[in-house]
């Protein structure tokens, strides 16, 4: 029997998996896990009979780079700030030294600081997960082959993928950018003399945004799958109703919401600190702008032309850190969101499907799979502490207006050289100096 050279081709190429898919789609996200030293793990590809399956194994050599990478920056951060010299921002432009308040100085502290702690406990927590993270990755890949194989239908991995790395790209050159014109770390009164202050806050603001993109990426493959669901339940009428049609949903939503536990318990604690770190540099720097702009109206006419347009500049570059800080906070909440909206709809396409049929076994699939949806909601929560959605938002706005309000009184109540008017020396009188 002689084939010709198409048809050897066809029969020699192996078909591509459901697994292999997803992987594709998933190198984006793994490379940059890896690069900052999160992932542990490597992916391998090897033939199981007449299938490729993806195996998942714990390397060396990634738990080594985890903790050299642990070290070095933590013993770079240590000795950057040791041997820093500071000068009073104020105090440097009015060629006098600056009086700087108790909030100050936490501030600078805080800055300074923070972004280390937020290191270090962010790394070690990905290690302490890295077993769940793993279990989700493989949960994910049986999921779609049991949506392909039920359902009929298939995820859009590449969509998924693009969007991921549109996350990675905007959130990464906002950061850039903005720390290359205003170092967030030491947005305070003290200016750092050391020119390594970029590295080290770059180095640990890129790091949290990691395990946000780590998050949103793994919360929006629940999505598209909630997604695939609705639309299928929207497209059935009454003569497509089936039993086996409601069970195979049931099936695949009950993975979902295993899915969902995972997510929870893997990023739980890491959501904590960066949730928290946000809403304090929020705070921070709210303050640093209000209380500019406060000295700009105030004191105005007091201070020279060039000195006021010098602290315009420094709040417009400030306004850039709230936007981007803002941002990171509404894409972790507007994910979680969107997928809790999508479960909540799979209930009310269900119960309009469930009127409109007359089949009694399918009625009672449909209040069975009702029933679930109300027992086993896809929602998401920092550590159990509170839900992540709009809701945490507003509560979020409504907090800052407090603490901001707090803040301000305190520094007005201390007063200060930089509340007083800067008296400028009347030019000498010739003739009376004669």
């Amino acid at each position: 029997m002689v084939f010709s050279p198409a048809k050897r081709l066809t029969i020699l190429k192996p078909a591509i998996t459901d697994e292999q898919r997803f992987w594709r789609s998933f190198r984006p996200l793994y490379a940059l896990s890896k690069l900052f030293a999160f992932w542990t793990f490597t992916v391998t590809v090897i033939q199981d009979g007449d299938r490729r399956a993806v195996v998942f194994r714990k390397s060396r050599w990634s738990v080594m780079h985890f903790f050299v990478m642990l070290v070095l920056y933590s013993t770079f951060h240590l000795y950057i700030n040791s041997t820093d010299a500071f000068s009073a921002a104020d105090g440097r432009q009015g060629g006098g030294q600056a009086e700087v308040n108790f909030v100050s100085v936490v501030i600078d502290m805080y800055n300074r600081y923070s972004g280390l702690l937020l290191f270090w406990w962010l790394h070690l927590m990905a290690h302490v997960s890295q077993p769940t993270v793993i279990e989700i990755l493989r949960s994910v890949m049986a999921i779609d082959e049991q949506i392909r194989v039920r359902l009929t239908v298939a995820p859009d991995h590449w969509r998924w993928c693009r969007s991921v790395c549109l996350h990675v790209t905007a959130i990464f050159l906002g950061i850039g950018l903005a720390e290359r014109f205003n170092c967030i770390m030491y947005m305070s009164d003290f200016i750092p003399v050391s020119e390594y202050c970029i590295f080290q806050c770059l180095i640990s603001m890129l790091t949290c945004s990691t395990v946000e993109i780590q998050y949103v990426a793994l919360v929006q493959l629940i999505q598209n799958r909630l997604e695939l669901i609705n639309s299928l339940l929207g497209e059935l009428t009454s003569d497509h109703i089936r039993m086996k049609i409601i069970n195979d949903i049931k099936n695949v939503y009950t993975h979902l919401h295993l899915l969902s536990l995972n997510i929870n318990r893997a990023y739980g604690a890491q959501l904590i600190f960066i949730l928290m770190t946000l809403f304090v540099t929020l705070t921070t720097l709210l303050y640093y702008c209000t209380m500019k702009l406060l000295r700009i109206l105030l004191l105005g006419r007091h201070t020279p032309l060039r000195d006021l347009v010098t602290s315009f500049e420094d709040v417009l570059s400030t306004l850039s850190w709230i936007c981007i800080a803002t941002i990171r906070i509404l894409r972790i909440c507007s994910v979680c969101n969107r997928t809790k909206n999508e479960a909540q709809q799979i209930g009310s396409l269900i119960q309009g499907l469930g009127w409109k049929t007359h089949c009694g076994a399918t009625k009672t699939a449909v209040r069975r799979l009702s029933l679930q949806l109300l027992q086993q909601r896809i929602e998401f929560s920092a550590g159990g502490l509170f839900p992540i959605d709009h809701g945490l938002m507003f509560n979020i706005v409504g907090s800052l207006a407090t603490f901001l309000l707090i803040l301000v009184q305190f520094d007005i109540a201390q007063g200060g050289a930089k509340w007083k008017p800067v008296a400028t020396e009347p030019p000498a009188n010739t003739s009376t100096a004669q």
